[in-house]
């Protein structure tokens, strides 16, 4: 067991030493945020941020699964497949193949790792990886060959970002310049009212790389930030389960609803300020958040909706609660929301 600060030890420098002893580890990031990167044989198996996206996540974002499915397959991972990673029951079933499921882990494994990479302080702790504890993934990440395609993001992502709240639209013809791939992707996304963070999610790129795309753009001219912009609702997401979180972000913000992502009641109690349209909750303390949200003078008006399996029960019901049924399916969500752009509450 390996336990050191960021002071003391570089982690790309931990991961390299592991790779080159074709060690089986975990190795967990405590800080800012909270990360885990798993390693097999001195491959990388996994890797993720909290918050930050869910392999789950990638592979709506990718077209690879809807938002049910997701839903049903963490499900079915927690009650009849715990410990078994994701992709790797997704492809056990045949819901995705073993090209869909590299791309999705690739992109939230590079995400993750030039996140992490960014961090300034935290604490790294390196344990053995369990046997059993683990099923190995069709396709692994080499491991010094991805923390330098991580880095190299990290340091390009850092040369210029643009906010995530803009909104840009075209003012040249694309044609005459040279871009890359990605670069075409964020630009046929910009129809002059989505903000940059929508873009993001919906180009299925890293939001990072994508951030830097649109300052790159508007630094050459061809893109320029919008004076009118729309007046997105703006929705929180009070979730314990972190697949219905960032499951909830993509599906809104793809349909231009501004989300936030409180932590806990108290940040949720804060954010009432910004008058929230809507506020989602799901997890065992629903009943009690819903309570004080509706003690709060400013979380009279927003809308509440809860996500679960049975609709609210006798006593949401002075709380005026409204239901999301569980699994999550994206039209009946939108559908639900849909009184939030009339000013309905």
């Amino acid at each position: 067991m390996v336990r050191a600060t960021l002071e003391e030890l570089d982690l790309a420098e931990l991961l390299k030493a592991l790779a080159d002893h074709r060690k089986s580890a975990v190795v967990t990031f405590r800080g800012r945020l909270y990360g885990r990167i798993h390693l097999l044989h001195g491959r990388i198996l996994y890797a993720r941020t909290e918050p930050g996206p869910h392999l789950g996540e990638y592979l709506v974002r990718l077209g690879h699964l809807s938002l049910e499915e997701v839903q049903e397959l963490v499900e079915h991972q927690g009650r009849d497949n715990p410990g078994t990673p994701l992709g790797a029951l997704a492809l056990e079933l045949g819901l995705i193949g073993e090209e869909e499921l590299r791309e999705a882990l690739e992109a939230q494994v590079m995400e993750a790792l030039a996140t992490l990479l960014g961090e300034k302080e935290g604490e790294i702790l390196a344990e053995p990886l369990e046997e059993g504890s683990q099923v190995a993934l069709p396709q692994t990440l080499e491991t010094k060959a991805t923390l330098l395609e991580a880095a190299r993001r990290l340091d390009e992502w850092r040369q210029g970002q643009v906010d995530p709240e803009e909104v840009f639209h075209l003012v040249e013809d694309p044609t005459r310049h040279p871009l890359s791939p990605e670069a075409w992707t964020v630009l046929e996304l910009l129809d002059g009212v989505r903000r940059a963070r929508s873009v993001a999610l919906l180009s299925g790129l890293p939001e990072g790389q994508v951030y830097h795309i649109l300052f790159e753009l508007k630094s050459r001219g061809l893109i320029r930030p919008s004076t009118l912009l729309a007046d997105d609702p703006l929705v929180l997401v009070l979730a314990e389960s972190g697949v219905v979180r960032r499951l909830l972000l993509y599906l809104l913000e793809a349909h231009r609803y501004r989300v936030q992502l409180p932590l806990d009641l108290e940040m949720a109690l804060r954010l009432l300020k910004e008058r929230p349209k809507a506020i989602i909750l799901q997890g065992e303390k629903a009943l009690e958040i819903a309570r004080k949200l509706r003690s709060h003078p400013e979380g009279k008006l927003a809308s509440l909706y809860l996500v679960s399996e049975a609709p609210p029960g006798l006593l949401f019901r002075p709380l005026r609660v409204l239901h999301l049924p569980k699994p999550l399916k994206a039209q009946e969500v939108l559908k639900a929301l849909a009184p939030l752009r009339r000013g309905g509450t």
